[in-house]
C-alpha cells in the first residue's frame, strides 16, 4: 500500500524548512511582499520596489556573511535588513523594512511556514485514510475480541477498531481546516502592532500585504497576541496523541501472547543484535515517541503566550523554538503512522484464536438479553453471572450450565441460547459501522487529495 501521491514529501524536506537560510529567504519574500504593497499605496517609489524584488535572494546577498553578521548583532532582521539594503544600493536600500520591525518579520514568515507543513500534513493525512479506508473494508466482518481494561469484553470486528480510529482522525481533520482562519494571520502593525510609522496607510497595507502572502490579516496587531500559535501546537499535539495511541494499540498485539497483527518490513530487517529470533517492532515504536514528544511542546507553547504588556523577545524566542521543533515533528509522526498502517499485516486465525479463549464466555451479555424479556433485566443479569462463576470454577460451558436452572429452560430453549451465546452473532454493528467510515475515509481522501 505505498503512495505516491504527488504531494507528498519527505521528512527532510519539512525539517529543511526550518533551517537558518530557508528561514532568511522567507524573511527576504516577505520583505519583498512589504515594499510591493507599499508601492501600491504610495508609500515609497514603485522603482525602489522594484530593485528589492530583485535583489531579496541569495545570488545578491552572501548568506555566508550574513550568518557571520548575525552572530555578531544578535540580530537577524537587522542583519538581513543591512544585507539587502547593501545589495539595493543607496536609492533602493533606504526603503528596505519601510516602518517595519523584527516581530513582523520574524512571526510572519514562521506562520507562512507552519502554514505550508499544514498544507503538507493534510496531504499525509489523506494518504493515512485511503489506507483505514482499505483495511476496514477488508475487516469490516474479521471477527475479534473487544477489550476493555485490558480483558475480553465482546466480539467485534477488527473493522469496527479502525472505524473508530477513522472518525477519531475525521475530527482532528475538521479542527485543522477550523483553525486555519485563526491561525494563518500576518503580524503587520509596526513596532508595537497600532501602526505609527505606516500612518492612515497602516489598515489597508495590513489587509493587501496579508493577502499577497495568503495570510488573514489580524485587525489589531498586537504583538502580545500569540494566543493562535499555542492553539495549533495544541492541535498538532492532539493530533500526534491519535496516531501514537493506534501506534500503542497495534504495538500491544503484535505482543507474543497476542500476535494479531504484525509489522512487514522485509527479511532484512533486524530484531535484536543478540536475539535472532526476536521481530521487533520498528514503526510503532518510533510513533509512539514521537507522539510523546509532541505532547511534550504543549507546556512551553503556552507559557510563550503570557508575555508582559505589548512583547516580550523571551516568549517569542519559547514560540519560535517550539514552532521549529512541533511542525517538522508533526509531519514525521503523520508520516510514521501512514508507514505504520501501510505495513501493517493482520492475523486473522489469531484473532479467532484468542477470541476462543474466552468461549462463550464473551458473550454473557447476549444471554443475560436473551433472558431479559422473560426475567426481567436484572433477574437475567443475576442468573448469568451466578451461571459463569459456576462454568469457570468448573472448567464447563457456559451453555450447560444455564440449561441446569430450572428458572432458564422453563423460558427458553437450548437451541435460541447456543445462538446467543455464538460469539460469530454477537458483533453489533460492527462491520456496518467498519463499512460507513471506511466510505467517509475514501471521502477525507479524496477532499485532502484536491486541496
Amino acid at each position: 500500500m505505498k503512495h505516491n501521491s504527488k504531494h507528498d514529501i519527505t521528512n527532510e524536506e519539512i525539517t529543511d524548512l526550518f533551517t537558518p537560510r530557508s528561514q532568511w529567504q522567507v524573511w527576504l519574500d516577505i520583505e519583498v511582499a512589504l515594499a510591493e504593497t507599499q508601492a501600491e499605496l504610495g508609500m515609497i517609489p514603485s522603482e525602489v520596489a522594484a530593485q528589492i524584488s530583485a535583489k531579496a535572494n541569495f545570488k545578491s546577498i552572501d548568506a555566508d556573511e550574513l550568518a557571520k553578521d548575525i552572530a555578531v548583532t544578535r540580530a537577524p532582521i537587522v542583519s538581513l535588513v543591512r544585507a539587502l539594503a547593501d545589495a539595493c544600493g543607496e536609492e533602493g536600500g533606504a526603503y528596505v523594512h519601510w516602518g517595519a520591525t523584527t516581530q513582523n518579520v520574524m512571526q510572519t514568515g514562521r506562520i507562512i511556514l507552519m502554514k505550508r507543513v499544514h498544507q503538507a500534513i493534510r496531504h499525509r493525512l489523506g494518504n493515512v485514510f485511503l489506507t483505514l479506508a482499505k483495511l476496514a473494508e477488508t475487516h469490516a466482518e474479521t471477527l475479534t475480541a473487544g477489550r476493555t481494561n485490558n480483558r475480553h469484553a465482546l466480539p467485534i470486528t477488527f473493522g469496527f477498531k479502525i472505524a473508530a480510529w477513522i472518525e477519531e482522525l475525521l475530527r482532528h481533520e475538521e479542527r485543522l481546516k477550523d483553525a486555519e482562519g485563526r491561525v494563518f494571520c500576518s503580524l503587520w502593525g509596526g513596532a508595537i502592532g497600532a501602526m505609527h510609522a505606516f500612518g492612515e496607510d497602516g489598515p489597508e497595507l495590513n489587509r493587501r500585504l496579508s493577502a499577497r502572502l495568503g495570510l488573514k490579516p489580524v485587525r489589531v496587531p498586537s504583538r502580545a497576541g500569540t494566543d493562535h500559535i499555542a492553539e495549533y501546537i495544541m492541535l498538532l499535539a492532539l493530533l500526534g496523541t491519535t496516531a501514537s495511541k493506534i501506534g500503542r494499540e497495534l504495538y500491544g498485539l503484535m505482543s507474543d501472547e497476542l500476535a494479531e497483527v504484525y509489522e512487514d518490513l522485509g527479511g532484512d530487517v533486524i530484531g535484536s543484535s543478540t536475539m535472532p529470533q526476536k521481530v521487533n517492532s520498528k514503526v510503532a515504536v518510533r510513533l509512539i515517541a514521537m507522539g510523546a514528544r509532541l505532547r511534550s511542546m504543549v507546556p512551553l507553547a503556552l507559557e510563550g503566550v503570557q508575555p508582559s504588556h505589548e512583547g516580550d523577545a523571551a516568549n517569542n524566542m519559547m514560540l519560535y523554538n517550539v514552532i521549529d521543533q512541533a511542525c517538522p515533528l508533526a509531519y514525521e509522526t503523520i508520516s510514521q503512522l501512514d508507514e505504520l498502517l501501510s505495513c501493517l499485516r493482520v492475523r486473522p486465525e489469531r484473532m479467532r484464536k484468542n477470541l476462543a479463549l474466552s468461549g462463550q464466555l464473551i458473550v454473557a451479555e447476549n444471554g443475560m438479553m436473551c433472558l431479559a424479556p422473560h426475567l426481567g433485566r436484572t433477574a437475567a443479569h443475576d442468573v448469568v453471572h451466578h451461571a459463569v462463576e459456576v462454568a469457570m470454577a468448573r472448567n464447563v460451558e457456559l451453555i450447560d450450565v444455564l440449561m441446569a436452572d430450572e428458572a432458564v429452560t422453563s423460558v427458553v430453549p437450548r437451541e435460541k441460547l447456543e445462538a446467543a451465546l455464538n460469539p460469530e452473532n454477537y458483533t453489533g454493528q460492527s462491520a456496518e459501522m467498519a463499512r460507513d467510515m471506511a466510505a467517509e475515509a475514501r471521502q477525507a481522501h479524496s477532499r485532502l487529495s484536491q486541496s
